[in-house]
C-alpha cells in the first residue's frame, strides 16, 4: 500500500534537543545556531525492505536504514577507507594471524544495556554465518572470543590483508546487536531491532513507514565526522521512512514539501529540478554499475552444463552498453561507460578493461554462441524492479537486444522485496537487474561468491581470490585483480553494464548531506 502523503500526523511537535545535545557534549553552544535540532526529516524511499536486518540480506535499502540503528566495529571514512567506529582499535600479531580488538567504553545499547565483548562476539559469530560478506570470510577464521570485558580477539588460519576492510564495508554489514538479541535471531532475519545508533527505532508499519527518534544516551565517537564515521549528532528528532514506490510520487513529494529527502530519483527529472528554487539536488558519483545477474545454479545460465557459459557469453556479445546504459538515467551527466569491476574512483584497483572486451556489440557472434549452445528458443526469466527506475529501464532495452539475436525474454516486473526474496531460489529465475557499488576491499565483490544469489561458483576465481585475500604486497595484489577481470570476461558471472550516477533531491530546508554514495541522516538538520 502506498503511503498517502499528508494524511498522518508524522509531523511531531519536536521537543528542545539543543540542551539534550549541549549536555552530552555533542554540541557547543555556539554551533546551536548553525545546526538547528528539531524537527522531523521524512524520507520517502523507493518501498518497503526485504528486512531492517543487514546480516541477514545486501539490499542497499536495509543498509541504508539499518545504519541509523545499527553500527559495527569499524566503518569507512569519506575516502572509503576504514576508521574504527565501535572499536577503539586493534594490534596485529607478527604473523598477522591474530587481530586484537580494543571496544569503546560506555557504548549504550538502545534497550539501555552497556556494549561488552559478549554481545561484539555473539553478533560476529552470527554475521559469518548469514551475511554474504561474512560467509566469504568464514572458513579463514578459526575463533572469536572474548579476552575481556571490552577486548576481543579474532585468530586466523592465515594472514589476511582484508579483515578489517570486511569489518568496515556498509553493505551486508557486520552490524553489532545484543547478545541475546543475535542469538534469538539465528539464521532468520532478525525482529528485535536494538543497536547502538544514533537513532532508534520505534515504531513500523509495513508499507507505510518506519520511525525512528534520537537515542539520547548515544555515545558519540569525539573524532570529527569523516563519511560514515567519526562524531554523528542526531539533529533531528524523528526520521520517517516512507515507502513511496512511484518514483514520479517521490518527486513531486519532494517539490510539494510534503517530504524533505529522497535518493535514487529519476534523472530524467535533473533538468526540471536543478532550476527549481525550492529544491536542491546532489549527483553522488560513483553509485552503481549495472548489473544482469545470471542464475549459475540451475537453468539455461546453469554452470555444469555444457552450454551454460556459452549462453552467458552469448548475452556479452549481443549487448550494446551505450543504449543500456543510456536508457537507467537519459541524461549524459549520470552515466559513463567502463569495463572494470573497480570504480575509477577506487583509483588504485581500477583495471583498463578494453571496450572490445566489454561492449562487444557483435549480433553474428552472439547467434553462433547460441547455435553452440544448443538454445531453442526457451523463455528466459528476467527479473527486475520499477521500484528502481533505472533497473526497469535498462532491462527493456537488454531485453530488446537479446530478442534482436534469437533469444526469447520473460521479463518479470516485480516490486523489490518480492526481486530479493525470489533471487535466492534457483528455481523462479534465470537472471535478474542490480547495481553494485563500491568495495572495501575487491575480494569483496559479489560477482565472485559463490554465497550471493546467482551463486558464482568457479575454482579459478577462489584460487585467485584467495591469494589475494592472503598477499599484503600492492602490486602483487594488483596483478591477481588483473587476471581475475581477464577470467571474468571469460567465464561472464554476471553482465557488467556501465556505470551511473546518483541523485539525491532535497527541500532547500535540509543542510549537512555528505554526498556519499549512501545517504545518511545524522549531522543532518532542517532549517526551517
Amino acid at each position: 500500500m502506498r503511503t498517502p502523503f499528508g494524511r498522518t500526523s508524522w509531523r511531531n511537535v519536536a521537543y528542545t534537543a539543543a540542551a539534550v545535545a549541549i549536555a552530552a557534549g555533542l554540541l557547543a553552544p555556539a554551533e546551536v545556531a548553525a545546526q538547528k535540532p528539531g524537527g522531523t526529516l521524512r524520507i520517502a524511499i523507493l518501498g518497503e525492505p526485504p528486512a531492517l536486518d543487514p546480516h541477514w540480506t545486501t539490499a542497499t535499502l536495509t543498509e541504508i536504514i539499518a545504519n541509523h540503528y545499527l553500527e559495527g566495529l569499524y566503518t569507512r571514512d569519506k575516502n572509503y577507507q576504514p576508521i574504527p567506529m565501535l572499536a577503539d582499535g586493534h594490534t596485529v600479531s607478527a604473523d598477522a594471524k591474530v587481530y586484537a580488538i580494543r571496544l569503546r567504553h560506555g557504548v549504550i545499547f538502545h534497550n539501555d544495556k552497556e556494549m561488552t565483548s559478549e554481545d561484539v562476539v555473539a553478533s560476529l559469530n552470527r554475521w559469518l554465518k548469514v551475511s554474504t560478506y561474512g560467509k566469504a570470510l568464514a572458513p579463514k577464521v578459526e575463533a572469536i572470543r572474548a579476552t575481556d570485558k571490552y577486548a576481543i580477539e579474532i585468530r586466523l588460519k592465515e594472514p589476511s590483508a582484508v579483515l578489517i576492510p570486511n569489518l568496515a564495508f556498509e553493505n551486508n554489514f557486520a552490524a553489532i546487536y545484543p547478545k541475546e538479541v543475535a542469538e534469538a535471531a539465528g539464521d532468520k532475519p532478525n525482529t528485535q531491532f536494538i543497536g547502538t545508533g544514533p537513532f532508534k527505532i520505534v515504531e513500523r508499519q509495513p508499507d507505510r513507514f518506519i520511525k525512528m527518534v534520537r537515542h539520547d544516551k548515544y555515545a558519540a565517537r569525539s573524532e570529527p565526522a569523516s563519511g560514515w564515521g567519526g562524531k554523528k549528532v542526531a539533529y533531528v528528532d524523528t526520521l520517517m521512512w516512507i515507502p513511496t514506490p512511484d518514483p514520479v510520487q517521490r518527486i513531486n513529494a519532494i517539490e510539494s514539501g510534503e517530504a524533505d529527502f529522497t535518493f535514487d530519483a529519476t534523472a530524467d527529472a535533473y533538468g526540471r529540478l536543478k532550476d527549481n528554487p525550492k529544491v536542491r539536488t546532489e549527483i553522488t558519483k560513483p553509485y552503481y554499475w549495472l548489473v544482469m545477474v545470471f542464475n549459475q545454479k540451475k537453468g539455461l545460465f546453469a554452470d555444469g552444463t555444457p552450454s551454460g557459459q556459452k549462453m552467458r557469453q552469448a548475452v556479452l556479445a549481443a549487448i550494446d552498453q551505450e543504449p543500456v546504459t543510456k536508457a537507467a538515467v537519459g541524461r549524459p551527466e549520470f552515466y559513463r561507460l567502463d569495463g572494470s569491476i573497480s570504480f575509477k574512483e577506487e583509483g588504485k584497483w581500477w583495471v583498463d578493461v578494453p571496450a572490445s572486451t566489454y561492449n562487444q556489440k557483435d549480433k553474428a557472434k552472439a547467434r553462433r554462441l547460441l547455435q553452440e549452445a544448443g538454445y531453442t528458443g526457451q523463455p528466459i526469466r528476467y527479473m527486475t524492479s520499477q521500484e528502481y527506475d533505472w533497473m526497469y529501464k535498462f532491462a527493456l532495452v537488454a531485453k530488446q537486444q537479446l530478442e534482436e539475436v534469437g533469444m526469447k525474454v520473460d521479463l518479470q516486473v516485480v516490486d523489490w522485496a518480492t526481486l530479493v526474496k525470489q533471487r535466492n531460489d534457483p528455481d523462479k529465475y534465470d537472471a535478474f537487474t542490480t547495481g553494485i557499488g563500491a568495495f572495501a576491499d575487491p575480494t569483496q565483490s559479489v560477482v565472485f561468491s559463490c554465497a550471493w544469489p546467482g551463486w558464482h561458483c568457479n575454482p579459478e576465481a577462489d584460487k585467485l581470490i584467495d591469494q589475494m585475500r592472503r598477499e599484503t604486497v600492492f602490486e602483487k595484489r594488483y596483478a591477481l585483480w588483473k587476471e581475475a577481470h581477464k577470467l571474468f570476461y571469460e567465464w561472464v558471472p554476471v553482465i557488467r553494464h556501465g556505470d551511473i550516477f546518483g541523485l539525491s533531491v532535497m527541500t532547500t530546508s535540509v543542510k549537512g548531506t555528505a554526498g556519499m554514495m549512501r545517504p545518511f541522516f545524522w549531522n543532518v538538520w532542517l532549517d526551517k
